[in-house]
């Protein structure tokens, strides 16, 4: 387990603050409200908006 899949209950999204999910397939963090997708690069998921 890395730290991303302990945490997860208390990371959000940047834009509308809804709750992420973890797509390992993908290795990106979803947003379930608005549907985001943020990248996770060398195990740090980017929250940032660009």
């Amino acid at each position: 387990m890395n730290w991303i899949e302990k945490y997860i209950e208390i990371l959000q999204c940047p834009y509308c603050r809804g709750d992420l999910y973890l797509d390992k397939d993908k290795n990106k963090l979803i947003c379930k409200k608005c549907g985001k997708v943020y990248d996770i690069i060398d195990g740090i998921p980017i929250l940032l908006r660009y």
